[in-house]
């Protein structure tokens, strides 16, 4: 019996401590349509960008930083995408692939669009962010957006 309440006691610590506004707890918090539609874009944009340095790398192998931040873009949509799963609603599935996607000439030139996409990018979680938005989404727009501001884009401006 003993070993059964310590168990069941820490259980109960584990979950409360993994469990956050932005983590993969169960939240009834309903969006708006308008924050639906903001949610769905910000996780087409972070489509978009990881298959457009898809597409660097497979033009030009793996250069950095596409090689690196290609990664964060795929965390960022899973992050976006976790949002919709919390809510019952369907995840968008991404539009772009491979052959509707920018090519570019040089590396130096994807490192020039890859800037612009992110300044981009950061003025679509600007925009997100001026809505009312329920805690978890506010934490991954918000976290999406620094990482693209104080990661992507400086790493884009140097490989120019």
């Amino acid at each position: 019996m003993k070993t059964t309440q310590i168990v069941l006691a820490l259980t109960v610590a584990v979950v409360t401590a993994c469990s956050s506004d932005d983590g993969p707890t169960t939240t009834t918090v309903a969006v708006t349509t308008e924050v639906q539609a903001a949610m769905t874009a910000a996780i087409q944009d972070e489509y978009h960008a990881e298959e457009t340095y898809l597409r660097v790398l497979a033009d030009f192998g793996n250069t950095l930083p596409f090689y690196n931040v290609v990664y964060a873009e795929q965390r960022h949509s899973a992050s976006l995408a976790a949002l919709f799963e919390r809510r019952g609603l369907p995840v968008p599935v991404s539009i772009w692939h491979l052959n509707n996607v920018p090519r570019f000439a040089s590396v130096a030139a994807a490192c020039a669009g890859a800037a612009g996409a992110e300044v981009a990018n950061i003025a679509l979680y600007d925009n997100a962010l001026a809505l009312t938005l329920p805690t978890d989404v506010r934490n991954v727009l918000t976290n999406n957006r620094r990482a693209s501001l104080e990661k992507h884009l400086p790493a884009f401006e140097v490989c120019r």
